[in-house]
């Protein structure tokens, strides 16, 4: 019972410092980080009394995320215990197995939060965030067992999306995706493995499918104009880790 209580307040804690982080950090990062290399960051970007995104409401929704998932995957039964650890109880080979993927799992959650509000905001994914989500996959490397899985996801990840900017370019002669969204998915791929990143880029593509529908119905958006990919692909990472991956991993 004992372990079960620490795992609460650590699961409240680690998901309250996330939440109450990702805005912080989303505020406060460098105007350079959300504009494209060599562009002059706008006097809006560098004003520091403005609120990138406000903290309430959502401060207190990002820390509600963030409870949940590390909850979700600290309770999560790890199909593949690390190894290395055969001298120890179990119990405490699962306690240990629990820790790593539910911070791997967190940290790589939001840095896509952040890489998804910076798209949505300003058509723009950050590379040092995309550098951060990459550096998860470490925390969840053991688990996969072998290297195969997360080079696969990278592959998959990141060659779908190489294919479909090059394909778009032959076709319409202009850029259909920016480049920041094949790195997104390369460093998504590394992370997931490939079985989750190939239900991540299908969720996030059918997503981004129905929301371009949708605003085109509402003549919200022309059909020339270019819309951000990064928040569906993000958002469909994060269902994808809460929903899919303690089952796969």
């Amino acid at each position: 019972m004992t372990i079960i209580y620490v795992k609460l307040i650590v699961g409240a804690a680690l998901g309250s410092l996330a939440g109450l982080s990702a805005v912080y950090i989303f505020n406060r990062m460098p105007a350079s980080w959300l504009c494209e290399y060599g562009e002059e960051p706008s006097e809006g970007l560098k004003n520091r009394s403005v609120q990138r995104v406000k903290g309430w409401p959502w401060r207190w929704v990002y820390c509600g995320l963030f409870a949940c998932l590390s909850l979700r995957m600290l309770f999560a039964q790890v199909q593949r215990p690390l190894a290395g650890f055969t001298g120890l109880p179990e119990p405490t080979v699962q306690l240990i197995s629990q820790g790593q993927i539910a911070l791997a799992s967190l940290f790589a959650c939001w840095a896509m939060l952040i890489i998804g509000l910076a798209d949505l905001k300003y058509m723009i994914i950050p590379d040092q965030f995309v550098i951060m989500l990459a550096i998860s996959s470490l925390g969840v490397l053991p688990l996969y067992g072998s290297i195969g899985q997360p080079l696969g996801g990278l592959v998959l990840g990141g060659g779908t999306m190489l294919a479909v900017a090059l394909l778009g370019r032959l076709t319409f002669h202009k850029d259909v995706m920016g480049f920041g969204d094949v790195k997104l998915c390369a460093a998504m791929g590394l992370c997931l493995g490939l079985r989750c990143m190939l239900i991540a880029l299908a969720a996030g593509c059918l997503a981004s499918g129905i929301g371009a529908a949708i605003g085109l119905a509402r003549r919200k958006y022309r059909r020339d104009e270019m819309k951000p990919l990064g928040p569906y692909l993000c958002g469909a990472g994060i269902f994808t880790v809460f929903i899919v991956w303690p089952f796969i991993v």
